[in-house]
């Protein structure tokens, strides 16, 4: 098994480096220091971004026990943080790749626009990063983060139904553990909300324990 990675240390910088008229700022995986042309887009500060990089393929293991629930998987913030390497090494690249293997057989080959968002607890921007770095590689061109990579589960299946302009957002991926504790020793999830934005179905699960 392997799975693709773009290969920059840091791919957007999430915290309080730019605000827009809307939620979102969307950006494109490999995105330069140009401000758009979009006046709705109004940067208070520059965004820091890496127009550069290199895609590489890195080699792993399947991890057992890495099997979804309703629609996502949730375990503790250290299993994510492969702070035990010897049983969790890449522990969220090789969940983040089996989603995004079962989302682009879903879509036919045709995912290109996700959002990414999370509801802000411990692991939520360093998650981001690495799960944006794996977008670029595996040709999601849009990423849609919110102000802060904050947003609410519901507030992420709205977006996904009502953001009607081109790049229309195919499904999303929320880093949430729910009503558990978030923190160093607590919880840390991930779940994915399909193009009309539910939840991902049993179906889908299913799927990506496969991969």
């Amino acid at each position: 098994m392997k799975f693709p990675i773009f290969a920059t240390s840091v791919l957007f910088l999430l915290v309080n480096h730019q605000s827009t008229s809307n939620a979102f700022c969307p950006k494109p995986s490999f995105v330069s220091n140009n401000k758009p042309n979009n006046n709705k887009y109004k940067h208070n500060h520059e965004l820091k971004s890496s127009s550069k990089g290199t895609i590489v393929e890195v080699p792993t293991e399947p991890i057992e026990g890495m099997k979804p629930g309703t629609s996502g998987l949730r375990k503790k913030v250290e299993v994510w943080q492969a702070l035990d390497e010897s049983k969790h090494k890449n522990y969220l690249e090789n969940f983040i790749q089996s989603l995004l293997d079962t989302a682009i057989e879903k879509e036919d080959k045709k995912l290109d626009t996700i959002i990414v968002a999370g509801d802000g607890r411990y692991y939520n921007n360093e998650a981001i990063q690495v799960i944006c770095r794996m977008l670029a590689a595996n040709g999601i061109s849009n990423i849609y983060i919110p102000k802060g990579g904050i947003m609410s589960t519901p507030a992420v299946s709205a977006a996904i139904r009502c953001i009607k302009s081109k790049p229309k957002p195919q499904g999303g991926i929320v880093l949430t553990a729910s009503h558990n504790p978030g923190g160093p020793g607590e919880d840390f999830g991930i779940k994915y909300n399909e193009a009309f934005g539910q939840p991902a179905g049993e179906e889908f699960t299913d799927a990506v324990s496969c991969f």
